[in-house]
């Protein structure tokens, strides 16, 4: 594409778009390549950190699963399973005790509230690391915050395979929560950072493949090993993969707003290196970055500006909400995966499938009609299959419709709804409070995800139809809410909240 001689080319391209100097990030991206060299290993190398999504958020639907049980030859036991605590303890035992933390633990007596402890501790955990990590790494920086929160979350995944009773393990459950959230969200901002806006429907595709092979990889893991210590084990030796993040230069945008504009330039030297030769011709003399500076107040990670600014604060409110449903819908299917037929391992591997093919058309649908009509388009998807999972129709063995409409309402919906939320959300918050704006969603998304078990559970515990009917109910709000969002395709990112649309730091 580009000549041997490449100072001519950089006047070639200055002459071809009427500039004098790169003044924008995204200028320098489109001379070097949206999709080169330096972007595609950033990319892989951030988007390994799907790979633990499953093991994060999903292991616990594996590890509370009830464990097959046999009576002692000679003994006497009764038939109903939820009796068995009815029985005498020598008078069956567990077919594998190492299967679930419920055989491991002797938890078959405990309340079910208190089984779903490894949940309920989690969350929590998850929303202090997200108060914390959002301002950190808006403050300090993606690169080192990530770092930190990877080795801090491979040291607790080594404490929770070898724990040796349930409290131990929850402690560990719950300080993992807070680390392995903070990696989870400040890798998404960190990623879009390095792409325009048409190049990063297609570095969500990427993650959610990761991510896809994660539940899959989680679902084998289980079945294979046949034991809840080595899904633990497992995370512990994917979590060594993501510190090639060492190896990922900072933000560009970041450092643009936080640091100087000759630390900036040096990055985009480095990838343009990379992605075209060391006969790339670039030097500090072609760049003259604008450095939006923020206002008394607008400083990096400060949340205040949200509420200053009330048009601003509307929005973000309507995120908050869609992530509140989209996550408790997403890991209420998950949850409501015993209650449906056919095998769990067999559900979460086919929902882990299909999230390949969902993520590929979401990417493109987000590229060609925007990112709002994409989340509409989902949320109406989301309420047709929860109101044909109101019909107790079977189709063919352990097929009902019921199992139809979960599966494609949780993969071609409301997986489809995160992967949108992520992107429509890092592009709507400025630069100076991305990180932290993308965090407080993601508490709401704990909020929902804290609640899903015991909604599912109580929902069902009540009446078959009222989880589908209250789900239905949450989707026609957000579509509402959806009406008044503001498209950010083709949108350059802003640097400061107050930015003019076509102001942005880079």
């Amino acid at each position: 594409k580009y000549s041997d001689d490449a100072p001519n080319d950089v006047q070639e391209y200055f002459n071809t778009r009427g500039i004098k100097h790169f003044t924008k990030i995204e200028e320098l991206y489109d001379y070097i390549g949206p999709l080169g060299r330096a972007q595609i290993c950033s990319l892989v190398i951030l988007s390994m950190l799907n790979l633990l999504s499953a093991f994060n958020f999903l292991m616990a639907v594996f590890l509370l699963v009830k464990p097959e049980w046999k009576c002692n030859p000679g003994k006497e036991c009764l038939e109903d399973p939820q009796d068995l605590c009815k029985m005498p303890r020598e008078n069956w035992e567990w077919v594998n005790k190492d299967r679930t933390m419920i055989s491991n633990f002797e938890l078959q007596c405990d309340d079910n509230y208190a089984i779903l402890a490894s949940s309920l501790f989690f969350i929590p955990g998850t929303v202090v690391g997200l108060a914390v990590s959002g301002y950190l790494s808006d403050k300090f920086g993606r690169k080192k915050t990530i770092l930190s929160s990877i080795f801090i979350s491979l040291l607790l995944a080594i404490g929770q395979t070898f724990s040796s009773s349930y409290p131990l393990f929850l402690v560990f459950r719950t300080l993992s929560g807070a680390s392995s959230v903070a990696y989870m969200s400040i890798h998404i901002t960190y990623r879009d950072e390095f792409f325009p806006s048409t190049k990063r429907p297609v570095c969500y595709f990427l993650g959610l493949l990761f991510k896809a092979s994660g539940l899959l990889l989680l679902a084998g893991v289980y079945e294979a090993f046949t034991s809840w210590r080595a899904l633990n084990g497992a995370s512990a030796v994917l979590l060594a993969i993501p510190l090639l993040t060492a190896f990922v230069p900072e933000s560009p945008h970041w450092l643009l707003l936080n640091s100087t504009t000759e630390a900036t330039t040096d990055v985009l030297i480095k990838m343009a290196r990379f992605n075209l030769g060391p006969k790339h011709g670039l030097t500090r003399e072609h760049f003259q970055l604008k450095r939006t500076k923020p206002v008394e107040g607008n400083e990096s990670g400060n949340v205040m500006m949200i509420i200053k600014d009330r048009s601003f604060l509307i929005v973000t409110l309507k995120f908050f909400f869609h992530w509140f449903v989209t996550s408790m819908l997403y890991y209420g299917f998950y949850y409501a995966l015993e209650a449906l037929s056919g095998s769990v391992s067999i559900n979460f591997m086919i929902m882990g499938a299909l999230e390949l093919p969902m993520a590929a058309a979401t990417a493109v649908m987000m590229d060609k009609i925007g990112r709002r009509k994409t989340l509409f388009a989902n949320l109406l998807l989301v309420m047709i299959c929860c109101g044909l999972s109101l019909l107790k129709v079977t189709i063919a063995g352990d097929w009902t419709i019921k199992r139809v409409a979960s599966i494609v309402g949780s993969k071609w919906g409301v997986a489809a709804m995160f992967m949108i939320v992520y992107l429509y959300t890092n592009e709507v918050m400025p630069t100076s409070i991305r990180s932290t704006g993308l965090h407080m969603c993601s508490i709401c998304a704990r909020i929902g995800a804290f609640i899903a078990p015991y909604f599912v559970k109580a929902c069902n515990n009540y009446s078959y139809y009222l989880l589908n009917s209250l789900s239905l109910l949450l989707c026609a709000l957000a579509i509402l809410l959806t009406l008044g969002l503001p498209e950010t395709k083709d949108k350059t990112l802003k640097a400061n909240l107050g930015d003019d649309d076509e102001v942005c730091e880079g």
